[in-house]
């Protein structure tokens, strides 16, 4: 069955509104890269181009609210990291090919489809309480089969092919027809120095 999940435990205890909160910065974001083919094609651009000045441009302009703390790219994918109190330190959102794969190579059409699917998913951590905190306990429970569950309530597409606890987060591997890389938005806790 698709959205095998694989298990890694952490020492950082994940919250609900940690999740809620990222999830309520990235929506603007999803839907513009969803609905603009324009904009996600500059976006996908500005990736494979390593062009963190355009990236951080284009997010401010349809996220302005978001507190972002750093952002990184590295050519296969984007990295928005997420300022908040200790423990927590920095809690990061992204989308990228798993390295190693290919270089400077980030499909525009794989994207959107990508921020269609997870959009329902962002929605609800950041509209239900409730939702949140589940997901959270179950990351910190590393309790696959309740996350899975969680993230298959709202996002549906067969393209979703895994879905891991890592890192005090989440991250969904989706392999669309169209493309030949699995392509991973992710949900973490950022390691600070």
């Amino acid at each position: 069955m698709a959205g095998k999940i694989v298990r890694r435990n952490e020492a950082f205890r994940v919250s609900g509104p940690i999740l809620a909160q990222v999830a309520s910065y990235m929506i603007p974001f999803y839907r513009k890269i969803a609905g603009s083919r324009s904009y996600a094609l500059r976006w996908s651009k500005a990736v494979r181009q390593g062009d963190l000045d355009t990236l951080i441009k284009m997010f401010k302009k349809v996220a302005p609210m978001a507190k972002y703390d750093s952002f990184s790219v590295n050519g296969i994918g984007y990295f928005i990291d997420f300022a908040f109190p200790a423990p927590t330190v920095l809690y990061s959102n992204g989308t990228t090919i798993p390295p190693g794969t290919v270089q400077f190579t980030f499909s525009t059409p794989v994207h959107q489809a990508l921020a269609r699917a997870v959009l329902p998913f962002y929605c609800k951590l950041s509209n239900s309480t409730t939702y949140a905190n589940a997901l959270a306990a179950a990351i910190r429970a590393d309790n696959a089969a309740r996350v899975r569950c969680l993230v298959r309530q709202q996002v549906r597409t067969t393209a979703l092919k895994k879905i891991r606890i890592d890192f005090s987060g989440v991250e969904l591997n989706f392999k669309f027809t169209r493309c030949s890389y699995t392509y991973r938005n992710l949900l973490f806790r950022e390691i600070a120095g």
